[in-house]
């Protein structure tokens, strides 16, 4: 059964959430990846539960670190993404398949250049960029990131394969990577941390053995599933004109992911200067406020694939009309998500065994958030459709206005008005707002639709 999803027919409120629907599932197990080596290390890591909690810090002290680097994967795929689901829209198959061979080289190749750099620059990176200087954490946040540093390049991979497969309307095949891949990753952490004693590191090594092993079904699906990516002799190809689309859309793309992880960077760095009791509060915060938007964001990307689809065929009736569908459903869940983040923020925070302050901080960080999620349901379909037309260099504008608004605020709050470590948290409607205000004006005075990449077929050769 060919999993590809045409966008351009059919109800479009229907459309959207039935391709939005696997790629939330998918995203939910992605979180499971550093939820899991948390909750692990939280409760087995060490021999007494001091160790567990320095152990469960510093896995969070990384977060903000990894998705750092993966910010250019990220946004290439994004941008390749496009490229292709415009070029599948237009019914170019060829274009197609030299499209997605010239994002796959381009990923794994900044991805092994990028995990050598991870590797050896760990402590420069835990200490020096994101200001780990609790002593009972830095030495296992170092060891984390040198080990999971490893792993980028299968990440680089799969994050072409999952991009060329939404955008010819495959969004259930991320799920079944991540699905395999998460309960490897589950099992490895419990047989190496339990059993070897490993710490930090056996989850580090059990995660980079999941990606591994993601990297290569993802590959093999592609492939075995859609004939028009069986490579054949001279085709699997780098396009030098595919490329500089790739770029032309993929840099600002990657460049929003970029200021999005930068952001949280500098967020995180401010957190770690509050000491462990903060660092695991945020971890556990995080990860909770993190579950909650996973349908916001499957909304967002299915937004994206559908613009990028009907753009190409030129529906752009379609686009508005899944534009006030996916709204209207994001709000609709919104009340929904805010309900059950306030009412299960203690259960949850309880998980990772926080106790006293961190359990209390953990608590405010989750139901201060409650409060704003309808802000954030607002704000991601209509930038999954600006992505989806092409308009990157605008999208690119609204996340290095909205975090570098938040981080100016959470700053300001702490050293200002002596806000506290609340400030860590209080900032984010200020980000949510504000991409609110530039996202909707953007989408109604339809620029987008001169956006489009998409221009005459290629003459045959």
């Amino acid at each position: 059964m060919d999993a590809r999803r045409d966008m351009t027919v059919g109800s479009e409120w229907k459309e959207l959430l039935l391709f939005s629907l696997p790629i939330m599932a998918g995203q939910f197990l992605q979180q499971l990846y550093n939820t899991v080596d948390s909750i692990v290390v939280s409760r087995y890591g060490g021999a007494t539960q001091e160790v567990c909690d320095a152990m469960f810090a510093a896995v969070g002290s990384c977060t903000s670190l990894i998705f750092l680097f993966l910010a250019v994967s990220l946004g290439l795929s994004n941008g390749g993404g496009v490229l292709a689901a415009q070029l599948y829209g237009a019914r170019r198959e060829r274009e197609l398949r030299r499209a997605a061979s010239t994002l796959l080289i381009t990923q794994a190749a900044l991805g092994a250049g990028l995990a050598v750099f991870g590797c050896l620059g760990a402590e420069l990176l835990v200490v020096g960029l994101m200001r780990v200087t609790d002593e009972a954490s830095r030495a296992y946040a170092i060891e984390y990131f040198a080990i999971y540093a490893v792993g980028l390049v299968f990440q680089y991979v799969y994050n072409a394969v999952a991009g060329i497969l939404r955008a010819v309307g495959d969004s259930r095949a991320s799920m079944y990577f991540l699905f395999v891949s998460a309960g490897l990753n589950t099992v490895l952490d419990l047989w190496f941390v339990i059993s070897f004693g490993w710490g930090v590191v056996g989850v580090a090594v059990a995660t980079v053995a999941a990606q591994a092993v993601c990297a290569a079904f993802s590959i093999l699906y592609m492939v075995r599933r859609y004939p028009v990516f069986r490579f054949g002799r001279g085709e699997f190809v780098f396009d030098r004109e595919k490329f500089a689309l790739c770029i032309k859309l993929g840099i600002p793309a990657a460049a929003q992911q970029a200021v999005v992880s930068l952001g949280n960077v500098f967020i995180q760095r401010l957190v770690n200067s509050f000491g462990q009791v903060t660092m695991s509060a945020f971890n556990a915060g995080n990860r909770m406020e993190s579950y909650a938007l996973v349908p916001i964001f499957g909304m967002n990307s299915a937004a994206a694939s559908f613009t990028g689809q009907n753009v190409g065929a030129e529906e752009y009736g379609r686009v508005r009309r899944g534009w006030r569908a996916g709204t209207a459903m994001c709000c609709a869940m919104s009340v929904v998500i805010s309900a059950l983040l306030f009412l299960l923020a203690p259960d949850f925070a309880r998980l990772f065994s926080l106790s006293g302050g961190a359990l209390e901080q953990a608590v405010s960080y989750q139901r201060f958030v409650s409060l704003f999620v309808i802000l954030f349901a607002v704000y991601m379909p209509t930038s999954g459709l600006l992505q989806g037309a092409g308009d990157v260099l605008w999208t690119t504008l609204m996340s290095f206005a909205t975090l570098g608004l938040r981080v100016l605020a959470a700053y300001v709050m702490v050293y200002a008005f002596d806000v506290g470590s609340a400030a860590c948290w209080y900032n984010i409607p200020f980000g949510w707002g504000l991409g609110c205000l530039l996202g909707i004006p953007r989408y109604l005075s339809g620029v987008w639709k001169s956006k489009r990449v998409v221009g005459e077929p290629e003459l045959p050769e």
